[in-house]
């Protein structure tokens, strides 16, 4: 991400009405859960830091808390016989409809496996284009 994206993520994080979002995560914290779950992508570890976590467009992305029972939640179900198929990505949080979002590990698109239609579909090509609302 870029200086300017960043900044305009953290300014949009910080005008969100109290209860929206969630506060930064402290670097023990994040260590706690890389330690359990593997690195985090630089971009989500960024906002986790930064902003915490909360209301990002009409989607909620997990912090830092919520984050590891998401991870515990989705290891369970992708196990599951017809469990989540998306299993290269690095979850992020849930859409309304309870789905996954998960950024993908190899081109950092941010992705969303539907379980009601099927398939996996794209939602933006990077962090900061979903959180930003662009392309």
């Amino acid at each position: 991400m870029t200086p300017d994206q960043k900044h305009c993520i953290k300014e949009a994080h910080l005008a969100l009405p109290e209860g929206f979002g969630a506060k930064p995560a402290s670097e023990s914290a994040l260590c706690a859960f890389e330690k359990k779950f593997g690195p985090i992508p630089a971009d989500y570890r960024w906002y986790l830091a930064e902003c915490g976590g909360g209301v990002v467009r009409s989607e909620t992305l997990d912090d830092i808390k919520e984050l590891t029972k998401s991870h515990r939640k989705f290891e369970r179900e992708a196990a599951m016989d017809g469990g989540w198929k998306k299993r290269d990505g690095f979850l992020i949080g849930w859409d309304g409809s309870g789905n996954p979002i998960s950024m993908d590990t190899a081109t950092g698109q941010i992705m969303v496996e539907d379980h009601d239609f099927g398939g996996v579909h794209v939602l933006a090509a990077s962090f900061a284009d979903f959180c930003l609302g662009t392309k």
